[in-house]
């Protein structure tokens, strides 16, 4: 009769990335409350035990989990915006992105981040960095639109905190289903523009 094979034992750094995989495949299909031991241990397929062992605060695994997949996002969007010559159509591709229903997903871990935080120094550090990440992108790209003269804004930092803050607001009408996704998508850009002296339809597509 055959014999199975034994598992190889895998190196303390072949665990962890194992264990980083795994929280990540367990927050975006869970959310960020799945991540817990026995979440991570289950999509292994490991003791829960052994996942504490390398991973004894929790806390900290949830607030590297979303900011692995957070900053992932900003720079994937930033490769995109930056490919764009022009400042209007830079404006117009991270709008673009930021709508993109393929980042649905993200957008529920953020609204994760923002609760679950309350309670988790770890991920509250993390989700005002990304932030900061997600500012810092709109106020280059408002900036260089106001030095080129083909956008007015006082003070672009501003229109960059605007901007997100209209996001999060909405991306949260979103998850109670409040306002249709054209409504939603229409206020952030029609705000946006009217903030940098441009008309809204420059913004659409």
């Amino acid at each position: 009769m055959p014999t199975t094979p034994a598992r190889r034992r895998l190196s303390p750094a072949e665990r962890e990335a194992q264990i980083t995989a795994a929280a990540i495949e367990v927050a975006r299909a869970e959310g960020l409350a799945g991540v817990t031991l026995r979440g991570v241990a289950a999509a292994i397929g490991v003791a829960p035990s052994l996942v504490a062992h390398y991973r004894p605060a929790m806390e900290e695994l949830v607030g590297e989990t979303f900011r692995t997949v957070a900053s992932a996002e900003v720079a994937e969007v930033r490769s995109i915006v930056t490919a764009v010559d022009d400042p209007v159509g830079q404006l117009r591709a991270l709008l673009a992105c930021i709508a993109d229903p393929e980042r649905d997903d993200v957008a529920a871990l953020w609204a994760d981040a923002w609760s679950i935080g309350r309670t988790n120094p770890s991920l509250a550090t993390a989700a005002r960095d990304v932030m900061d990440d997600w500012q810092l992108l709109a106020t280059a790209v408002v900036g260089a639109g106001v030095r080129d003269g083909v956008m007015r804004a006082e003070d672009p930092d501003e229109v960059g905190r605007l901007l997100f803050a209209l996001v999060d607001a909405t991306n949260g009408y979103a998850l109670v289903d409040h306002l249709d996704r054209p409504t939603r998508e229409g206020l952030v850009r029609t705000t946006i523009a009217r903030a940098v002296d441009l008309d809204p339809v420059t913004l659409a597509g």
